[in-house]
């Protein structure tokens, strides 16, 4: 499964993500984050990206965030490769700052089960309290359309269709790559998912120099084969 109930393979799994742009005053970071066993909580596991600051020109174009202005990696690359290993349960987490100068000061998690009361951060007593016991939906998947300059709804925007209708993707639009985006929970959790976005695609499964050539072998082999047959007999 990959979307707001969670992330999940049945094998160890290459995920390719790359930062798109980010919008909103809040200076966030994204997260992957694993679910503890036997308790509702989650430990952060490996930060994707980082925005140094809140965008790149401050509130122009309503606080966009570029990859290499405002927003970066620890390896300074805009795409980062998470391998999410075979039965194990994890969640995407954005971490924002909303200008008090604490990194972890509220987040909003991909899984809506999560982004309530009753799950918490590992070593935190921070808790969501804004969202019910069942959750609120924090982040969309898939081929969904967004347009920070406008005042319409994410429903409006998307001729009808609302956020549930982006809560999960399949691993054939994973292998086409797809898009994830968040709602900090800024401006009374308006829910307009475009603070935060990024690209997720299904990382080719590495192919080794030993199997290409004895691939190459066979294929020359069978040509060399197919050659001498088509030849005329003295």
């Amino acid at each position: 499964m990959f979307g707001t109930s969670g992330i999940q393979f049945d094998r160890d799994t290459n995920i390719n993500f790359t930062f798109d742009q980010s919008h909103g005053a809040y200076q966030s970071s994204l997260w992957v984050a694993q679910a503890q066993t036997g308790v509702n909580g989650y430990s952060n596991i490996t930060r994707l990206f980082y925005e140094f600051k809140p965008s790149d020109n401050g509130s122009a174009d309503e606080w966009k965030g570029t990859f290499g202005n405002s927003v970066s990696s620890n390896n300074g690359s805009p795409t980062q490769t998470f391998t999410f290993l075979q039965d194990q349960v994890y969640a995407l987490l954005l971490w924002s700052d909303s200008g008090s100068g604490k990194q972890f000061e509220q987040y909003a998690s991909s899984s809506t089960f999560m982004n309530s009361p009753e799950w918490f951060a590992a070593n935190t007593q921070f808790r969501r309290n804004d969202c019910l016991v069942s959750g609120c939906q924090q982040a969309v998947f898939g081929d969904f359309g967004l347009n920070p300059r406008s005042t319409e709804s994410f429903t409006s925007i998307n001729g009808g269709k609302g956020p549930e209708e982006y809560s999960s993707v399949t691993m054939a639009q994973l292998a086409q790559g797809t898009r994830i985006s968040f709602d900090d929970a800024g401006d009374g959790n308006d829910r307009d998912f475009q603070d935060f976005t990024v690209s997720a695609e299904l990382a080719p499964e590495p192919v080794t120099i030993f199997g290409s050539m004895l691939g190459i072998g066979a294929l020359a082999a069978a040509r060399g084969k197919k050659k001498r047959q088509q030849q005329p007999e003295k």
